[in-house]
């Protein structure tokens, strides 16, 4: 009898924690937030399409969600977002003296995460939360805290699929640290092979972080603990991870790229396809979309070349991110969106 009472406590202890994981799932990180307040500016123009939408001098961080709904950036201390069809302004604001350290747009959904920086006596607080556009609502995630005033959230990368988040936190000696935030709010920090850790990539469909080591140039995976080697290749920058959990991996010759392989994460490498540049380019001008399709962009043109195909497509002013379906740009302080049809 007592037997049977301790395995039903541990099924109910089981259960219990298995019932909160999906309860914040389905509640918080990809469905229901918590309401924050926010200055919202409606345009009068709200059935009107692609409407203008003035980008200021000086404001940081222009990027658009995936769809292109919505641009974002960072200008006197507030975030702004616009809604491109109809031109309605969201103004996230923040408490005196918080800072936006960094933010990112999801890949599959009209929601961002931020890091809000809190300084005080020479010592950093990163909170870490998502803010759903559609909802004007935010929740915190975690908190992250880091000696040095300098230190910033350099980049974040996160996986709805897994509900895994990964933090690169910059600190002002040039050395970098990973952090991992899973399901359940847990925060931890991830063993590199290196500290000066360049561009990372999270593999959709498993917890994988992909990162390179940019004083070596030599790419790693978190799964494996192990250098992504290529037959042939000494130096190497870490482009992208598709959808399907593809890599791609640039050929550095200098500092410019001119091959890239591309492959299935984890698959060995001698079975990753090869596509040759008709010239070296430098490699964040090797753009790949999340169906794996491979871009060239030339900025002094206003051109983006698909490789496989050759079409190019036209854009005008200075070339901010590809999207599902478009390129965004900024002419004259206003956002132009281009079609990829």
């Amino acid at each position: 009898m007592k037997i049977f009472k301790r395995v039903m406590i541990w099924a109910a202890i089981s259960i219990a924690i298995q019932f909160s994981g999906l309860f914040y799932i389905n509640n918080f990180f990809l469905s229901e937030s918590t309401n924050i307040k926010v200055n919202k500016i409606i345009s009068k123009n709200s059935e009107k399409s692609n409407v203008q939408v003035f980008i200021p001098e000086g404001a940081k961080n222009v990027s658009t969600s995936y769809n292109g709904r919505y641009i974002a950036y960072y200008d006197n201390g507030g975030l702004k977002v616009i809604n491109t069809n109809t031109g309605d302004k969201t103004v996230v604001e923040f408490s005196k003296g918080v800072k936006v350290s960094y933010y990112k747009w999801l890949s599959d959904r009209n929601r961002m995460l931020i890091a809000e920086k809190h300084t005080s006596e020479g010592s950093n607080e990163f909170q870490l939360a998502y803010y759903d556009v559609d909802k004007d609502a935010k929740d915190k995630i975690e908190s992250l805290t880091s000696a040095g005033s300098k230190a910033e959230i350099s980049h974040i990368e996160a996986s709805p699929l897994t509900n895994m988040i990964y933090i690169k936190l910059a600190n002002s000696d040039n050395r970098n640290s990973i952090y991992s935030v899973n399901i359940m709010k847990e925060i931890q920090k991830v063993s590199t092979n290196t500290n000066t850790v360049g561009n990372i990539c999270i593999v959709p469909h498993e917890d994988n972080l992909i990162y390179e080591d940019y004083a070596y140039k030599k790419i790693y995976s978190t799964k494996t603990g192990k250098a992504i080697e290529i037959a042939g290749v000494d130096k190497s920058v870490l482009l992208s991870v598709d959808s399907n959990d593809n890599v791609y991996i640039g050929e550095l010759s200098g500092n410019t790229v001119s091959r890239v392989y591309y492959g299935l994460v984890g698959a060995d490498t001698s079975t990753y396809k090869m596509a040759n540049l008709a010239t070296a380019v430098d490699s964040k001008e090797v753009l790949v979309s999340n169906d794996g399709k491979i871009y060239l962009n030339d900025n002094f043109r206003g051109k983006v070349t698909e490789l496989s195909t050759g079409k190019e497509y036209t854009y005008r002013g200075n070339f901010i991110q590809i999207y599902e379906g478009g390129i965004l740009s900024v002419s004259d302080n206003q956002a132009v969106k281009t079609a990829m049809k």
